[in-house]
């Protein structure tokens, strides 16, 4: 009986109302990995281990969204990400008002996170330190500034978990080939901002960024820079940054990345990553990994 009803719930919902329908898209994407890796002792030539290996990882985003007749648009998002065993979901309503954000768990993915990771570019493989914004990571809601200045974008974002809350608050304005941003987020105890420049013409990107992270008289920094090149099917792209904190230089890592469109949907990615490890207080040990990976996506 309970199927029954169920059943007819169903089919009187998809007869309903033309206003009640919703938009549903579907995307995502399967990788293969394969990793090599070898792990040294920073200033000598002592091999710490070296290892291979191979793993996968899927992730799958759903999307539903539909706009009313008084202009309000309503968005449930839901991602599944197989690799790194997290799944997210995120709902937006948005109108002339501006945007606003709900996220039940996890700050990533909200609007002021989003002025972060410019320098990007080579994607996957070793990084560095790089001393995003942080914050909390519980319940999440952000919201949006409607436009008010053309290429201009402001947002704010509130975070909570347990004992543990922070707000922060993010602008950018693109004035076409590039964009400059600026974002902060402050916690109970901590303070992440970051200043960055980025842009693309001709089939190159680029990105250059400045975070900082500061706890009482406590001050970490790293700056960052991305560069890509398209053309056709192949990209190129090259990343470098640099971490330090007040008792000097931490680490310097570099990475190379070229991607291959080999068909529509069929991507192959050859990335090389090196990590410097200068401050070697908690047993730190440069880094030199290469990845492989095919990543099949719709």
């Amino acid at each position: 009986m309970r199927k029954i009803l169920l059943a007819s719930t169903a089919l009187v919902a998809l007869t309903s109302v033309s206003a009640m329908a919703a938009d549903i898209t579907i995307s995502g994407s399967a990788s293969l990995i394969y990793t090599t890796d070898d792990q040294n002792e920073p200033g000598t030539d002592a091999a710490l281990g070296s290892a291979s290996a191979m793993s996968s990882e899927t992730d799958v985003n759903i999307s539903f969204s539909n706009t009313t007749d008084s202009g309000l648009t309503a968005t449930l998002n839901a991602g599944f990400d197989e690799g790194s065993n997290t799944d997210d979901a995120t709902a937006t309503i948005s109108g002339d008002f501006g945007a606003i954000k709900f996220i039940p768990q996890g700050a990533d993915g909200n609007y002021v996170v989003g002025f972060d990771e410019k320098a990007d570019k080579a994607g996957e493989g070793s990084a560095g330190s790089s001393f995003g914004l942080g914050g909390a990571t519980g319940e999440s809601i952000g919201f949006q500034l409607p436009s008010i200045v053309d290429g201009l974008t402001v947002a704010v974002q509130h975070s909570n978990e347990d004992t543990s809350e922070s707000f922060g608050y993010g602008l950018s304005y693109n004035a076409g080939v590039a964009t400059v941003g600026y974002a902060k987020m402050a916690t109970n105890t901590t303070d992440y901002t970051t200043v960055n420049l980025s842009g693309a013409v001709s089939g190159i990107g680029f990105g250059i960024e400045k975070n900082e992270v500061t706890n009482g008289t406590s001050i970490d920094e790293a700056t960052l820079m991305g560069v890509s090149y398209t053309m056709d099917a192949i990209t190129l792209a090259y990343e470098t940054g640099s971490a330090k904190n007040e008792s000097g230089d931490l680490d310097d890592y570099k990475q190379m990345a070229v991607s291959y469109a080999v068909a529509p949907g069929i991507t192959t990615v050859l990335t090389s990553s090196e990590v410097n490890q200068i401050d070697t207080t908690n047993g730190a040990a440069d880094v030199e990994s290469t990845e492989i990976q095919l990543k099949l996506s719709f």
